[in-house]
């Protein structure tokens, strides 16, 4: 069984228990991990700046050969590529001497050619200049 069933019959099963309880007249039982050993906890992305995407990219085609193949920039982090719809990304943009990105598009006439322009336009406190595209 996967996790996303599991999760939902032990949270059907909580929900029953204190509803149960409550039908009783019983005063529902404190916290228990049991009800909570199903959740998996994983860090699901940046924290604050590095938070701010500027664009995502996505190659029109052949669309069979990059079903799962998108780009995503970032403000203050570079240009990250997944070939894997999302599961896993690698960065493409680190050995340049800007990695402020302010937008990033794959070329429609080839796939393997990405265009990134660095710098923000967002001025702010965090904003930074860039080199062009």
């Amino acid at each position: 069984m996967s996790r996303t069933p599991r999760v939902v019959v032990v949270l059907a099963l909580a929900s029953a228990s204190a509803f149960t309880m409550l039908a009783r007249g019983q005063a529902p039982s404190r916290f228990n991990e049991t009800l909570v050993s199903a959740f998996a906890y994983r860090n699901v992305g940046p924290f604050r700046m590095g938070a701010r995407t500027s664009d995502i990219a996505v190659p029109a085609s052949p669309a069979k050969a990059h079903l799962y193949t998108f780009y995503v920039s970032f403000w203050t982090g570079g240009v990250w590529k997944t070939t894997n719809n999302g599961t896993t990304f690698e960065p493409v943009f680190d050995a340049q001497r800007k990695l402020t990105i302010g937008d990033v598009t794959v070329a429609p006439s080839n796939a393997n050619i990405v265009w990134v322009g660095t710098g923000d336009a967002f001025t702010s406190r965090s904003s930074y200049a860039g080199d062009g595209v």
